[in-house]
């Protein structure tokens, strides 16, 4: 990618030109309701009830579309503020755009990343729970810390999750299903659990099937039969 600040830059311009389309959009969207509405209730038959009846549509209609962009526009934004690692906190800001970009003029977007030297030393980190507390293991004084003592550093740490991850959460929640269906139709036709007279696989590995009907050199088979889609 290229650099994060002209990268930032590009993307708050373009916008900036989006939210002015649509405020010149909904602008001429309200003056042309406005000249409907008054000639119609001027100079021709039309009665009041339908007049109204169309300005309440188009009003409706307006405030869905700005509900909809503005729901887009928080959307991209959040993409944006991940790509470039800003802090997250800057999301709960209703000016974040403006503070990266005053940041960005300024020369300064680093004072807004997600700091990447704590998070490479993060494995090594020696504070832990402890706050770098460290105690020789073999001090039979040294006294017991609950971790639940630090239990709110750690509040808001969890939070709702992104659109994004709504997205994913709902499509692993559809695969789950399906794969599911799909499972219980592989059963449902199992050749070797109707002649058992189970209904599942677990309730067919509980019998003595398996023993009954075991192959000679099933494993090998099976292992062969593995190398060979493993070559194609």
């Amino acid at each position: 990618m290229q650099d994060p600040g002209n990268y930032f830059l590009q993307q708050y311009f373009l916008e900036e030109n989006r939210k002015h389309r649509q405020r010149l959009f909904v602008q001429l969207s309200l003056v042309v309701s406005f000249l409907i509405g008054t000639v119609g209730f001027l100079f021709t038959n039309v009665s009041i009830r339908t007049i109204l009846l169309f300005e309440f549509i188009l009003l409706t209609g307006l405030a869905i579309f700005i509900i909809s962009s503005h729901r887009k526009a928080m959307e991209r934004q959040e993409t944006l503020f991940m790509m470039l690692e800003l802090d997250p906190e800057l999301l709960e800001q209703s000016d974040r755009m403006d503070v990266a970009f005053q940041a960005v003029q300024a020369g300064n977007l680093q004072s807004i990343q997600v700091s990447k030297t704590q998070r490479r030393n993060r494995g090594s980190d020696e504070k832990g729970f402890t706050s770098g507390r460290i105690d020789s293991q073999l001090n039979t004084s040294q006294k017991r810390r609950d971790a639940r003592s630090s239990d709110s550093l750690y509040k808001g740490l969890e939070d709702d999750l992104r659109p994004s991850e709504v997205l994913v959460n709902e499509a692993n929640i559809r695969y789950q299903e399906r794969a599911d269906l799909l499972w219980q139709k592989a059963e449902s036709k199992d050749t070797d659990l109707i002649e058992a007279g189970v209904e599942r696989l677990g309730d067919l590995v509980r019998t003595d099937w398996f023993d009954k009907n075991a192959k000679q050199g099933a494993v090998q088979e099976l292992m062969d039969s593995t190398k060979q889609d493993e070559e194609i």
